[in-house]
């Protein structure tokens, strides 16, 4: 009878152990539906129909749609937070504590999607995760009532995680070793899922309803949901490993390519850049509005850089970003080397790919003297640390031991102006005998757009929802960069030293919501360029048309030593061979197995197997190059490949 009476209370005790658990689990299942449900309307709301199929345009009904669909991977998501919500509560030990931290988890993760998707059309990701390191200059970025709210908001969360953490009877744990167990099988369990897009997971995902999308991340949130596209944008391999690479594959390349290099020179007579300056300009978020369909403005804010443009080497850019992306398009014209090349995870270079960036590699290498300008914090995207390994002598930023000079806002706007830049820049060229290479980085067209003038109107169009007083702000602040512009140009001419000057615009601001960027990708991605000499570099160096309606930034130093008629290495020989022979790269379109596609210069899009034998041989060395100091052995740092010419 004694017996019985402990074995029917241990069953009893089992009973209710089991619909505990039975019931937390119901709990975190409808907080993770409801949750996801929120973060997709976070990811939809820019756009219901992008993504989505033919479920329709009402962003309320597509998130239910998302939830419910058994074709999504809505499973996917609901089943990673609640083995999350599991870890929380272990560490917790209280239900109460366990959902307040999720549910300002849950906010936050959805107004960061919002925010992001609204500003740069991409989702968050693995890459843009790292800009968290910036936390305190992107919260710079931000309304200032919304930085108070959020702050009070999180404060009264603490207080209120606080006073229910000390009411003891909400403890759920009573065993520490069973804590300790279910910890450990939580992280068992969750490992898979970091691993999402590995060979060994990536067929039991896709059948279970994860068909990633990762060369286009909103794309990627909107069909399989905003987490599982952060983890299907984890990097793994930078590139896919190019046919036929080897030690001795790249030694043949060596010989090829220095053989080539020899032919080039001989039709150059200038050797290196010595007692001159080369200056790079990248213009944040700056693009001509007549490349913007459908818009009408009352007159032209760019006349001098349109002017500009007409008398000197000068086209569209293909951009591979749209309203962000700005540091990628850098590393390309930096380095040379393709961001499309590599897999659609790979996004932000600079964060990702920091330990493969050296001097040798870049156009860095090839002078005495190398700065950047950049009138903003010098935080953002790891450039600290990439700037140091591409031999970068000095970054001037307004919070380094030397800060930049001129600060000089307009309209007490957040970020210093052009003008100011442009300042900061003339007071850095070199007088001495050295060659020197100047990179700025301007900030003044960076969202928000403050400017109080109001000398371009919107015209076109009238029916569409999109912002006209942030169009027309915008506007206004094209027009002093084109008054400041002309101002540098005209102060470089007046120099004896020679100055070439590669300027573009990096990507669009993402405010003209009124343009479809599915079927108007070209022109969304198109910004302006010019390579423009002083007096006297012509004098000097000669000069040469170098135009191309449509160019890949990772040519822009090719075409600039192609305008100076500068000697070349093994490594910009065959740069040079991709600039003359090859169509230009199509930066917006990515590819997981790692094709690449082109525009011919009238902005048609040749398929890479569509191109001549010669020509995929060319490309082919070039990822060969690019995969070898990226992801494989770099085996041609040890060679004579990279070489500062003299």
């Amino acid at each position: 009878m004694h017996y019985s009476f402990f074995r029917t209370d241990r069953i009893m005790k089992i009973y209710y152990q089991s619909l505990r658990f039975l019931k937390i689990n119901f709990l975190f299942l409808w907080f993770s539906l409801i949750a996801l449900y929120v973060i997709q309307i976070a990811v939809m709301s820019s756009n219901p129909e992008y993504g989505t199929g033919d479920w329709g345009s009402n962003v309320w009904v597509n998130g239910i749609q998302f939830v419910i669909n058994d074709s999504t991977a809505a499973g996917i998501n609901v089943l990673l937070m609640m083995i999350l919500l599991w870890m929380l509560l272990i560490i917790t030990n209280r239900v109460p504590v366990t959902l307040i931290i999720a549910t300002v988890m849950t906010t936050i993760a959805a107004i960061a999607e919002y925010q992001l998707i609204n500003t740069r059309q991409e989702a968050i990701t693995e890459a843009s995760l790292q800009e968290i390191t910036a936390i305190g200059d992107l919260l710079g970025m931000l309304d200032i009532k919304l930085v108070i709210s959020a702050i009070a908001f999180l404060i009264l969360t603490l207080i209120l995680l606080v006073i229910v953490y000390r009411r003891n009877k909400w403890i759920f744990f009573r065993s520490i070793r069973w804590r300790a167990l279910l910890f450990v099988i939580s992280i068992i369990t969750l490992l898979p899922f970091l691993s999402i897009n590995s060979d060994k997971y990536e067929d039991t995902f896709n059948k279970l309803g994860d068909v990633p999308k990762v060369w286009d991340s909103l794309f990627d949130a909107a069909s399989n949901g905003g987490i599982v596209a952060l983890l299907n944008s984890r990097t793994t391999d930078a590139m896919v490993e190019p046919k036929n690479y080897s030690q001795q594959a790249m030694k043949n390349l060596v010989t090829k390519y220095t053989k080539q290099s020899v032919l080039i020179n001989q039709t150059r007579k200038n050797t290196n850049f010595k007692n001159q300056t080369v200056i790079y300009t990248l213009s944040e978020s700056l693009t001509k509005p007549s490349y913007v369909p459908g818009l009408t403005i009352s007159d032209d804010p760019l006349p001098n850089i349109d002017n500009v443009m007409d008398n000197t080497s000068s086209g569209h850019m293909v951009s591979s970003g749209y309203g962000g992306g700005t540091a990628g398009i850098e590393y390309s014209t930096l380095t040379g080397f393709n961001i499309t090349s590599y897999r659609p995870t790979v996004t932000m270079p600079y964060s990702q790919l920091t330990s493969s960036i050296n001097e040798k590699s870049t156009i860095t290498g090839q002078f005495d003297n190398k700065i950047v300008v950049h009138p903003y914090v010098g935080s953002f995207y790891n450039r600290r640390a990439v700037y140091k390994n591409m031999g970068i002598n000095y970054f001037y930023t307004t919070d380094s031991a030397v800060p930049v000079k001129y600060q000089k806002t307009i309209d007490g706007d957040a970020h210093i102006s052009d003008e100011s830049a442009y300042k900061n820049v003339l007071s850095k060229i070199s007088k001495k005998n050295n060659s020197q290479f100047i990179q700025l980085l301007t900030m003044q067209n960076h969202t928000p757009w403050t400017f109080e003038g109001r000398d371009y109107n919107m015209i076109e169009p009238t029916n569409s929802n999109a912002d006209e007083n942030t169009i027309e702000s915008y506007l206004q602040g094209l027009h002093y960069t084109d008054e400041a512009t002309q101002t540098f140009l005209d102060k470089l001419n007046e120099l004896s030293r020679p100055i070439t000057l590669v300027w573009y615009g990096d990507h669009w601001p993402g405010i003209f919501n009124f343009v479809n960027t599915t079927t108007d990708a070209l022109s969304a991605h198109s910004t302006p360029y010019f390579i423009w000499q002083n007096d006297a570099a012509k004098k000097a160096n000669g000069t040469v048309n170098v135009s191309a309606n449509y160019a890949d930034p990772s040519d822009f130093t090719a075409m600039m030593m192609k305008m100076n008629g500068m000697k070349v290495d093994a490594y910009w020989a065959l740069k040079t061979e991709m600039l003359e022979k090859v169509p230009t790269i199509n930066n917006y379109t990515r590819d997981d197995k790692g094709k690449l596609t082109f525009l011919d210069q009238q902005g048609n899009k040749i398929d890479e197997k569509s191109l001549t034998k010669d020509q995929q041989e060319i490309v082919n060395d070039f990822k060969l190059v690019q995969y070898d100091i990226t992801t494989g052995k770099s085996y041609l740092l040890k060679t004579n490949f990279f070489q500062k010419v003299k």
